[in-house]
C-alpha cells in the first residue's frame, strides 16, 4: 500500500518541474565546482562567518576588535592558492601546483580554525543562513578546508529547489488556466537564469533570502485567493521573520506581507468572526516581530552598534534628509538626467542597464569580473525592452481579466515597490556619504525573480499557440545557452 501511494505521488509530480529542478541542480553543482574557493561575491567574509560560528558557537565581530578577519587555516588557503589576487583581476589565476599544495598542507597542520575573530564587515548580518551552512561545515569537520567549503556551497541546493518549486506555485496561482507549457517557460526562466544557479553555487545568504521571498510571494498569492486560513497567515508571519533573520534586505518583505495580511482579513470579515480574525492577524504580526527583534539583538551584538542595517548599507542614516537628491538619483538610475539635475556624488554610478540587464538578467560571475561579450548584454537589453512593451500591450488588451485579479496584482506590485524602494534608499545613503560608493548589485533583485517569471509567463500565455511554442522555446534555449556559456567563461577565466 505504501509503495503504491509513493508511486502515485511520484507520478503526480509535474515532469516539466522535475526536469527543470534537475537542470538547475547540474548547473548549481557546476558553479560550485568550477568557481574557485572564496571567489564568489564577498565569499571569504561569508565563509569566515560560518567557520567562526561553527568553531566557537558565536559569530564574528565588526569594528575595532583584535584578531584576523579570517582564521589561520583560511588565511593559509588564500595565500597558497593565490585567491586574493584573482578577485577583480581578470588576468590573475589561482594557483594549486604540487608545490603550493604541499606548502599549504604544511601550513595548516597546526593552523587554528577558530581564530578569525574579526573585524569582519559581514558580522552585522543576521545569523540564520550562517547557522544553516554551519551544519554542512560540521558534517565535513574532519576533512580539508576546500572540501568543507564545497559542502557549504552544496548545502544551497535545497534552497535552490525551494526557489524553483515556489516559483512554479506562484505562477500557477496567477495563471491557473494558462496550461503547463506557459508555466514551464516561466519556471524555466527562474531555473535557467544564470545568476540564480550561480548564487546557489557560492557561499552567500542571497540565495536563502531569494528562497524565502519566493515562498512568501507564492503564499501571498494563495492567501488572497483562499482567504483567512491559520496556516497561510501564520506562515506569512514565519516567512517575514525568516527573511529578516537571513538578511537586513529581508526588511523589504515586511510591508507587502503586512499589506497581504490586511487584505486577507478585510476580505474575510463577513465569513469569520472578528475575534478569530484579530487573533490570526496578531499571531502573524507577532511572529514577524519576534524575527525582527531577534535579528536586531544578534546583529547589534556582533556589530557593536545600535542600528540594524545589515549588509544593506554602510551608512544607516545619512542622505535621507536630501529628498530632492534621492529623487534625482532614482530618476537618473532609469532615465537620462533632466535639465538642472545634479549628477550623483560619485565617479561611477551603476544604472538600470548594469543592475537589471548585465547583472540580474545576464549575469556577472566570479567576483563580478567574469562577463559575457557586450553584444550579449545589448541583445538582452533589447529583449527586455520588447518584453516590457509586450507586457504593457497584454495589460491593455486584457484589462478586464487584470481587474478580475486585482488583488494578486496589488500583491506583486507591493513586493516590487517595497524591494526597489529599500534598495534605492540604501544606495542613495551610501552615495550621499563618504566614500560615495553605492552598495547595489543585480543579485539584490533575485528575491523578485518569481515576479519576473510571472511577467514573462503573461507574455508567453497571451500569444497564439504556434507563436507560444516558438517564443517559449526561445526563452528556455536562451536561458540554457547563457548558463552554459557562463560556466564555460568561468572555467576559461580561472583554469585556462
Amino acid at each position: 500500500m505504501l509503495s503504491r501511494n509513493w508511486r502515485a505521488r511520484a507520478s503526480a509530480f509535474p515532469r516539466p518541474l522535475a526536469a527543470l529542478l534537475a537542470a538547475a541542480t547540474v548547473l548549481s553543482i557546476g558553479w560550485a565546482l568550477f568557481t574557485p574557493p572564496l571567489s564568489g561575491p564577498d565569499e571569504s567574509g561569508h565563509a569566515a562567518y560560518v567557520q567562526q560560528l561553527a568553531q566557537t558557537g558565536h559569530g564574528p565581530h565588526a569594528g575595532d576588535t583584535d584578531g584576523k578577519p579570517v582564521s589561520s587555516e583560511m588565511e593559509a588557503l588564500i595565500g597558497w592558492r593565490n585567491l586574493d589576487s584573482v578577485i577583480g583581476v581578470a588576468t590573475a589565476r589561482p594557483g594549486w601546483s604540487a608545490a603550493e599544495r604541499a606548502a599549504w598542507e604544511r601550513a595548516v597542520r597546526d593552523a587554528d580554525r577558530g581564530d578569525g575573530t574579526g573585524p569582519n564587515p559581514l558580522a552585522q548580518n543576521p545569523p540564520l543562513y550562517y547557522g544553516y551552512d554551519a551544519i554542512a561545515y560540521q558534517v565535513g569537520r574532519g576533512w580539508s578546508l576546500p572540501t568543507r567549503l564545497l559542502l557549504m556551497r552544496l548545502a544551497n541546493l535545497p534552497l535552490l529547489w525551494i526557489v524553483i518549486g515556489c516559483g512554479w506555485l506562484a505562477i500557477g496561482e496567477v495563471f491557473r488556466r494558462a496550461g503547463v507549457f506557459a508555466r514551464t517557460v516561466g519556471t524555466g526562466a527562474i531555473a535557467l537564469l544564470p545568476m540564480v544557479t550561480f548564487m546557489s553555487g557560492v557561499i552567500n545568504p542571497d540565495i536563502a533570502l531569494t528562497a524565502v521571498s519566493t515562498a512568501a510571494i507564492a503564499l501571498s498569492l494563495a492567501a488572497v485567493r483562499i482567504g483567512p486560513r491559520p496556516a497561510t497567515l501564520l506562515g506569512l508571519g514565519v516567512l517575514a521573520a525568516l527573511a529578516v533573520l537571513i538578511h537586513a534586505r529581508g526588511l523589504a518583505l515586511l510591508p507587502p506581507i503586512a499589506l497581504v495580511i490586511l487584505m486577507v482579513l478585510w476580505r474575510g470579515r463577513r465569513d469569520v468572526s472578528a475575534g478569530r480574525l484579530l487573533g490570526l492577524g496578531a499571531g502573524a504580526v507577532l511572529l514577524a516581530a519576534i524575527g525582527v527583534l531577534t535579528a536586531i539583538a544578534i546583529s547589534n551584538g556582533h556589530a557593536g552598534t545600535t542600528s540594524f542595517s545589515g549588509e544593506v548599507t554602510g551608512s544607516s542614516s545619512s542622505g535621507l534628509g536630501d529628498l530632492s537628491g534621492l529623487l534625482d538619483y532614482v530618476w537618473q538610475f532609469y532615465f537620462s538626467p533632466l535639465t538642472g539635475m545634479a549628477p550623483p556624488p560619485a565617479d561611477v554610478v551603476l544604472g538600470y542597464r548594469q543592475i537589471f540587464v548585465e547583472q540580474f538578467l545576464g549575469g556577472e560571475f566570479g567576483s563580478l569580473e567574469v562577463h559575457y561579450a557586450d553584444a550579449v548584454y545589448r541583445a538582452l537589453q533589447v529583449a527586455q525592452g520588447l518584453g516590457l512593451i509586450a507586457l504593457v500591450v497584454v495589460f491593455a488588451r486584457r484589462w478586464e481579466r487584470v481587474r478580475a485579479h486585482a488583488a494578486q496584482a496589488v500583491v506583486l506590485l507591493g513586493f516590487v515597490v517595497s524591494t526597489l524602494l529599500l534598495l534605492h534608499v540604501a544606495a542613495w545613503q551610501d552615495l550621499a556619504a563618504p566614500p560615495h560608493a553605492s552598495l547595489l548589485a543585480g543579485r539584490y533583485l533575485l528575491p523578485l525573480v518569481s515576479v519576473f517569471a510571472i511577467a514573462l509567463t503573461a507574455v508567453v500565455a497571451s500569444v497564439p499557440p504556434r507563436a507560444k511554442v516558438v517564443l517559449g522555446s526561445a526563452v528556455l534555449a536562451s536561458g540554457a545557452a547563457l548558463s552554459v556559456a557562463g560556466l564555460l567563461l568561468t572555467v576559461v577565466r580561472f583554469d585556462a
